[in-house]
């Protein structure tokens, strides 16, 4: 009996003890098949309260690598929060692996089906991988108010969504670091090709507004359909284009390459800046001879061409928010999976940092939510999804792809590598960060080129047309020597202003004269200055000048001449008496008129210095150059208008000028011993102008032209004006005069009658003073005025 008692207790240990191992084997088989399907239901051994979160894998079809490296990485990434005690320390985070087969209508049948018989809360969604598949979930998802953190769909258009989020940055921002490459390297003229569809016409879209806020000239935006880029590559070769943005995948991107060989759009003038994640060895798929190409051609195709990609993993040494360094979590995938995460752009990083974004904004949550606002979301309130989004716009952390944070728009503000293709591989050339928008070289140009950069056509290649060196001290030495005779003029008049001679031409309007002119040469040196310099201030100093000096010049010989023109032409015969100060007021009206016009003219238009493009032209000695002549002009938004009013004001002034000019021709006057030569300065200027001012207009594309031709102009015209007046006076004073000849006689031949019968009288008191006076029809009186009656 003992003997058996001791067999059935045995017995009934080791059946207990089987049974209770095959209940462990079954549940553990259960548990798998429940894994699989989405759920997971196995208990909390710690006590801790599960918390759901929804991950999409394309498992199965053309995607399943990425997928798998993913999943895996996700996985990873859960194990080391759970182990984190500073993030949700009370929870066991938990993540429902579902396969999305690469399929839209499959996922999102998916997400109803865990929706509806899943009873724990879905706080948020990790995935999908493509685009497409994000879109169509997240169509669902914002009416459910949960938030989806994608770690591979890159596409701009997903911004839409409110509760979107991505580790992977957006696509769009690829452009930043193009337009930091035009911008270092002088690329103005860019083109632009893609392949059709949603995400690249959006790309392509923000690079035209990009461009046109930087000043880059599109010279061509193209797009093309799937393997069918012909036409596109032919309209490049056509329009010159020598720098490329191209937005096309891997398998479109053959073709491209392929088609831009066949004409010659490749080599070192020709620059590619394409978009990056491709595979290693893409040029030289197993269908390579469909598209009439070689492996060979293919290299020699895409030499030197520019890859934009995201950088994937960080390159900093210390330590993640996962206590591992990103060189562990490369180490770790690459024995898992076989996947060098080093030198293969897999989305497996940001997989792993979407998983601990969306813990990090759970676990900012707990304390406002509180345990049962994160474990009864499977009706989410305003306030609930408020306070989790909320908290994925601010979380920032370190992960194994780099620094992570959002914009406004939940997109990534990550990290961009730039790589050239070089001998057959690609060597890194920059990084940019998008958030603090700065681009780093690793390379210098000359280790880049190996001189300097290609042009684009002709930004590259500018001259800019200016008035040159030399002639620019030749029309300044000569203003010079036009500026001293002016002042020795000056100190003359001054000098000898007690003369009689000098007193009766009005010596003080003289001075005017002498100051309008010398503020002409002023202006021939400000012209150059302007040109060769592009200073918006020398621009509007030299308008004022020149303005000021030819109303102070011509207005004051056409105040003198105004004199005459109004004593001989008194059909009355009354005594007329103009004193000086009468013609000081004429010219302070006039110059009034002109500060008026260019105060105006000031305030309304702020003029600055554009560069135009006059003309270009391909170099004879390099074809494949062009060069574009540019000036710098000082311009204003309401120019035309106002220049259009000055020109006319001014025009006006020496059409009257003229006609009252010749109306005195036959007037002489040795009273005013010098409104014969007055009136030829009035003809002088009259003539100048009329030839300046359409040929400034017909030499304005050639700036040493227009300097030396229209500078001389003034010159000429300033000089003959000085000498006419002044060198008669000089030489009268220097060779002697009879003082009692000044101011004797007025003969007049006014409309063709002669003046027969004006004689001079006896010697009044006045004569034997030596200031002499006219009987008869004119009296002269011995004042500074020149006081003329008739």
């Amino acid at each position: 009996m003992a003997f058996w008692r001791k067999f059935f207790i045995v017995t009934f240990i080791f059946v207990v003890s089987e049974a209770r191992l095959l209940d462990e084997e079954m549940y553990d088989f259960l548990s798998d098949i429940t894994i699989s399907s989405g759920i997971n239901r196995k208990p909390d051994s710690t006590g801790k309260t599960p918390l759901y979160i929804l991950g999409f894998f394309p498992l199965d079809g053309p995607m399943t690598l990425l997928g798998n490296v993913s999943k895996i990485s996700a996985e990873l990434a859960l194990e080391h929060i759970n182990k984190d005690d500073t993030v949700l320390k009370d929870f066991d985070l938990r993540m429902i692996v579902k396969d999305s087969k690469d399929d839209e209508g499959y996922a999102v049948n998916s997400l109803f089906a865990i929706k509806n018989e899943f009873e724990p809360n879905i706080l948020m969604i990790i995935g999908p991988l493509r685009n497409e598949l994000s879109e169509a979930i997240g169509r669902v998802l914002k009416y459910w108010k949960i938030p989806q953190i994608s770690y591979g769909s890159h596409s701009p258009l997903l911004t839409d969504f409110t509760n979107f989020y991505r580790t992977i940055p957006s696509s769009v921002g690829m452009n930043n670091p193009r337009i930091k490459m035009m911008q270092k390297w002088n690329w103005n003229l860019v083109a632009s090709l893609s392949s059709n569809g949603k995400v690249f016409n959006t790309i392509s879209q923000n690079l035209v507004r990009e461009l046109n806020l930087n000043n880059i000239t599109l010279i061509s935006k193209d797009s093309f359909d799937h393997h069918q880029p012909t036409a596109s590559i032919a309209l490049l070769k056509e329009k010159d284009a020598r720098i490329i943005v191209g937005n096309f995948y891997e398998f479109d991107a053959v073709a491209v390459f392929c088609d831009a060989r066949k004409v010659g759009l490749y080599g070192p003038n020709i620059v590619w800046l394409v978009y990056g994640h491709f595979e290693s060895n893409w040029w030289n798929p197993v269908d390579l001879h469909l598209y009439n190409c070689t492996p060979e051609e293919m290299l020699e195709s895409i030499e030197g061409h520019f890859a934009i990609r995201f950088e994937v993993i960080g390159d900093e040494p210390g330590e993640t928010i996962g206590r591992i360094t990103p060189h562990d979590y490369r180490t770790y995938i690459l024995n898992k999976t076989g996947v060098d995460l080093g030198i293969s752009s897999k989305p497996a990083p940001y997989a792993y940092d979407a998983v601990w974004a969306g813990a990090l904004a759970i676990n900012a949550s707990y304390a406002e939510l509180g345990m049962n606002g994160l474990t009864n979301f499977s009706d989410p309130t305003n306030r609930q999804a408020d306070v989790l989004i909320m908290n994925m716009n601010s979380t920032q952390f370190d992960g194994v792809s780099g620094r992570v944070s959002f914009n406004e728009v939940g997109d990534r503000m990550g990290m961009y590598k730039i790589t050239r293709f070089v001998n057959g591989s690609y060597e890194d050339i920059a990084s940019y960060n998008e958030k603090e928008d700065k681009m780093v070289f690793f390379k210098s140009e000359q280790d880049i080129w190996g001189g300097e950069p290609p042009p684009d056509r002709g930004a590259k290649m500018l001259r800019v047309d200016k008035v040159s060196k030399q002639l620019f001290i030749v029309m300044t030495s000569v203003s010079i020597l036009g500026i001293l005779t002016a002042v020795a003029f000056l100190v003359f008049n001054v000098y000898y202003r007690n003369e009689r001679l000098i007193k009766m031409s009005s010596p003080n309007l003289n001075n005017i004269i002498i100051i309008g002119c010398t503020l002409c040469y002023i202006t021939i040196i400000l012209m150059g200055l302007e040109s060769r310099r592009a200073d918006s201030v020398i621009c509007q100093v030299r308008t004022w000048i020149f303005a000021i000096s030819f109303t102070l010049s011509f207005g004051a010989m056409f105040s003198k001449t105004w004199r005459v023109y109004s004593i001989f032409t008194n059909k009355k015969m009354q005594k007329r008496v103009i004193k000086d100060h009468r013609l000081f007021v004429m010219v302070g009206v006039l110059l009034l008129i002109d500060i008026g016009l260019l105060t105006t003219w000031e305030i309304i238009t702020q003029p600055t210095i554009n560069q135009r493009t006059i003309t270009e032209y391909r170099d004879r000695s390099n074809p494949n150059l062009m060069i574009a002549v540019t000036q710098n002009r000082c311009e204003g938004q309401h120019d035309q208008y106002f220049a259009g009013v000055i020109l006319v004001y001014k025009g006006l002034l020496l059409i009257f000028g003229t006609f009252i000019t010749w109306q005195t021709r036959n007037v002489s006057i040795p009273a005013l011993n010098d409104s014969r030569f007055i009136g030829l300065c009035i003809y002088n200027v009259v003539i100048f102008s009329a030839l300046g001012v359409p040929l400034s207009i017909l030499l304005a594309d050639n700036s040493d032209y227009t300097y030396g031709i229209i500078g001389g102009l003034i010159i000429f015209c300033t000089t003959l004006t000085l000498c006419l007046l002044f060198l008669p006076k000089v030489a009268s004073i220097v060779q002697g005069y009879a003082p009692e000849d000044v101011g004797s006689r007025v003969m007049s031949n006014m409309n063709g009658r002669s003046s027969r019968g004006y004689t001079q009288g006896p010697p009044s008191r006045s004569d034997r003073l030596g200031e002499p006076t006219c009987t008869h029809s004119v009296s002269m009186e011995p004042t500074s005025d020149a006081r003329l009656g008739v």
